[in-house]
């Protein structure tokens, strides 16, 4: 059963989905761009029968205050401490997709007594370039241009998906404030996570996603990360695009589990 619920972090109200005994050893699921939690539903009643499992929405995102400003990595990365802080009261493992992949660098890179092990599920680590930058741009304009134009955007996105995933798309993207695309575009999204990989110290699993079908981690990239990465593991999902957990997710319960085991 998913506990839902309003916390304030660092003056900030941000809403959190809760599963599994809080006797267990905590798990932080953090979101990507656009996302809320209910994005990890498809894996969350499975990480709840071995973790207590908390996942926010992100600053910004759904139910969570839309601040006119704060959107840096290390913005969200202190929502993430004190939420471990004075929610959780000791360490956790995180999980990290996209968006929350690097939010999980900045966390782990800066406060690694805070995170025991972490899960990098297809970062997007590879360089800021213009087809990034379009992407982002049409996501922005769309978002503003309401419902109808963010429907008629996931349709010509991601064409292999279905009515109502591109109504939830649709709806999520219009739900998200402009900061974070913003923070995005105008290079605010510091410190930098290349900067900050070699000094986690905690055991590290990274997810590849298919390049070819939409992943955003590129072979370099995921090459250069786990050169930089001091206790790094690998994952590829061939034929998978980006958000892995939702196009795979048995498979990605069953890596994440045995890697989490291993700690």
């Amino acid at each position: 059963m998913v506990r839902e619920r309003a916390v304030e972090v660092n003056g900030v109200r941000v809403w959190l989905a809760e599963a599994g005994h809080p006797a267990r050893s905590p798990l932080l699921l953090l979101h990507g761009l656009y996302d809320r939690w209910e994005s990890w539903e498809p894996v969350l009643s499975a990480l709840a029968e071995r973790f207590w499992v908390l996942a926010p929405d992100l600053r910004g995102h759904a139910r969570s205050d839309r601040p006119s400003t704060g959107y840096r990595l290390a913005d969200y990365a202190a929502d993430a401490a004190e939420l471990l802080e004075s929610i959780v009261g000791r360490s956790a493992s995180v999980v990290g997709f996209s968006l929350g992949a690097l939010v999980g660098v900045v966390l782990a890179g800066t406060r690694p007594e805070l995170v025991e092990a972490l899960v990098l599920e297809d970062p997007p680590l590879a360089p800021f370039g213009e087809p990034a930058r379009a992407w982002l741009m049409a996501l922005l304009e769309a978002k503003r241009g309401g419902a109808a134009a963010a429907y008629e955007l996931a349709r010509d996105l991601h064409p292999e998906r279905d009515e109502a995933e591109w109504h939830r798309e649709a709806a999520w993207l219009c739900d998200t404030a402009d900061g974070p695309f913003l923070a995005l575009l105008e290079g605010e999204h510091q410190p930098d996570p290349w900067a900050l990989l070699p000094s986690i110290t905690c055991p590290t699993l990274v997810l590849q996603a298919d390049p070819l079908a939409g992943g955003a981690l590129d072979d370099e990239s995921a090459a250069r990360a786990l050169a930089a990465l001091p206790r790094a593991t690998l994952a590829r999902f061939p034929e998978t695009g980006h958000a892995i957990h939702r196009e795979r997710p048995t498979e990605f319960v069953e890596t994440v589990l045995a890697f989490l085991g291993e700690q």
